[in-house]
């Protein structure tokens, strides 16, 4: 058990630089040009449960990070603050692309949004949390000791995880708020504030009307 553990939880240099090429590079890669379609949803619980469980036994993860409320409340109201300028924006990209899906759910299908809102933060958002910033900043802190190049890389990371989707628009978008996202949870190490953020950003960009080209059923 204690060599399991210690191959597990190795940090070895070249192991780590081989495991988030796996992870973040080879892995999306596979799931947006494999004819082997997998549900994204899927992929997500599974994975946000192995991260969950790899970080809840990591001796070396500091556990506070699942919560850490104290820390994130102070810079909450920084966080609403750039959301709001963001979803102004959000709203103008989708009026200026088309106008027609300008808060289309909310007029057309309300019972959707109202079901994204609540199922899309649990089963999309927070495993996403769990992998692009938990695990991610704690897992590949000795590789990048730059705390500036750990958000960059992580928002880079981010967005080519939305690479199924096919489209500059939302490798844009994931890239900028990837950034957003990392940039605070590096400031808090608190997943429940990056996780709220995160869940503000994504219902709304579903409510606005954006969240269309961020449906892999509709790729082309």
């Amino acid at each position: 058990m204690t060599f399991l553990r210690k191959l597990i939880y190795s940090k070895n240099k070249t192991r780590l630089i081989i495991e988030l090429i796996l992870l973040f590079v080879l892995f999306p890669l596979f799931l947006a040009y494999s004819k082997i379609k997998i549900p994204l949803m899927l992929v997500l619980v599974v994975f946000g449960i192995l991260i969950f469980l790899f970080l809840r036994f990591d001796s070396s993860f500091d556990k506070k990070q699942f919560a850490n409320w104290k820390s994130g409340k102070h810079i909450l109201k920084e966080v609403l603050l750039i959301f709001t300028a963001a979803a102004i924006i959000m709203l103008g990209l989708i009026y200026f692309i088309d106008s027609s899906r300008l808060f289309f759910l909310a007029k057309k299908i309300p019972w959707l949004l109202a079901l994204i809102s609540i199922f899309y933060p649990l089963f999309s958002v927070l495993p996403q949390t769990l992998i692009y910033r938990l695990f991610f900043f704690h897992r590949y802190d000795s590789l990048f000791k730059n705390e500036t190049l750990k958000i960059i890389l992580s928002g880079l990371f981010f967005s080519f995880g939305h690479l199924l989707y096919k489209n500059i628009l939302v490798l844009g978008l994931a890239f900028i708020a990837g950034i957003i996202f990392a940039y605070h949870f590096s400031k808090s190490k608190s997943l429940i504030l990056s996780f709220l953020e995160h869940s503000l950003y994504g219902v709304w960009l579903f409510a606005s009307g954006l969240g269309y080209f961020f449906v892999s059923q509709f790729v082309k």
